[in-house]
């Protein structure tokens, strides 16, 4: 796949990575100076933010200023420790509850355990955090309205998780702590998006509005924080796939400018699938600049199990099958320091319109 040029040192960059069923974001803040947020996995098992910045002859290890994981879900934070491990100066961040005493002692005690419950996302970050502390690093923790980033191009703030979330996150994970011979315990009772990490992004003036998997108890929290950054973004990363249980129409209002420009990768797992076909048309009704990595989950194929039994063995070890998908669906969206001119989009793989979409 031909990716062109990369860009120049005025241009920003927002790319929305999203082959399969997770996402990645790669942005170019100016000057040769990239930030990654989140990650997963390429058909050839690699951080699909990597492939893409190699193809276009850019070293990830030089150039790569900051990796920002926003939560633990699969779909998220497939090969984060690889990215932090081959981008040795990259400042990594994540959310600051991540790494408080109760979050690691229910992940020191789950790790390990044969089919445990503890899931992928959460031995990413426990690979993390071994190799921060091998290499004597510590990891930036992301809490409203911390800068991540700063310098004469660009400036990075984090705008979540506020301090009501930080607390009820806490208490939700203290309760799952095993105690004395107990039993594992399901995390699925907490959500990591109510600690997801949403990112406000400004250079030369133009803001981009990164939104994670935040729901929408957090950006009511953002918006009622008069410390957040002032300003409208041009662009917006639309939260969790395009669900309404992310979605709260005053961050279109207040954070957004007028039919912004607005990116989403579809989610799906088992039979349930994002965006919704509802959701696909508050979008439409909200921006009519709305694009997504993919033209349909529904026109995808299933996978079709011709040995029932070897299927049966795996799945009661714990294990998936899951089909491998390219690398191709992405979104790329580029413009001047000084958007003098707009957006240019470019789409790649099955990235189409919103208006284009099969839900």
């Amino acid at each position: 796949m031909n990716l062109g040029a990369p860009p120049t040192d005025q241009e920003l960059e927002v790319t929305l990575l999203g082959p399969g069923y997770g996402e990645s974001v790669v942005v170019h803040v100016g000057h040769g100076t990239w930030v990654v947020v989140d990650s997963l996995l390429d058909s050839g098992g690699n951080p699909v933010a990597l492939s893409y910045l190699r193809r276009m002859g850019i070293s990830p290890a030089e150039a790569v200023a900051l990796i920002v994981a926003t939560h633990w879900h699969d779909d998220h934070i497939r090969g984060i420790a690889r990215l932090v491990e081959q981008c040795a100066d990259a400042q990594f961040c994540c959310a600051g509850v991540l790494c408080q005493r109760e979050f690691l002692t229910l992940v020191g005690q789950l790790e390990g355990r044969h089919n445990s419950t503890v899931g992928s996302g959460l031995r990413e970050f426990h690979r993390v955090f071994s190799h921060l502390e091998t290499c004597k690093q510590a990891p930036t923790f992301a809490h409203a309205n911390r800068v991540l980033l700063r310098n004469e191009f660009c400036s990075i703030t984090s705008l979540s998780p506020g301090d009501g979330a930080f607390q009820k996150f806490l208490a939700e994970v203290g309760k799952l702590i095993p105690g004395q011979g107990e039993n594992k315990r399901r995390i699925s009772t907490i959500s990591p998006n109510e600690v997801a990490v949403a990112l406000w992004v400004e250079c030369a003036g133009n803001a981009l509005l990164l939104g994670s998997d935040l729901e929408r108890s957090g950006w009511i929290a953002i918006l009622e924080d008069r410390a957040r950054p002032p300003g409208k973004a041009s662009l917006f990363k639309i939260p969790h796939h395009g669900s309404k249980n992310a979605n709260e129409p005053a961050v279109w209002e207040y954070m957004l400018k007028v039919e912004p420009h607005a990116v989403l990768a579809p989610w799906r797992r088992g039979g349930r699938a994002l965006p919704t076909v509802g959701d696909v048309e508050r979008i439409k009704k909200a921006t009519p600049n709305a694009w997504i990595t993919t033209k349909g989950l529904s026109n995808r194929p299933r996978l079709k199990h011709q040995y029932p039994a070897v299927e049966k063995t795996l799945r009661e070890s714990g294990s998936r099958i899951r089909r491998l998908t390219g690398d191709r669906d992405m979104i790329r969206l580029r413009c001047n320091a000084e958007f003098t001119d707009g957006w240019t989009v470019e789409l790649f793989g099955g990235a189409c319109h919103l208006a284009d979409y099969a839900a």
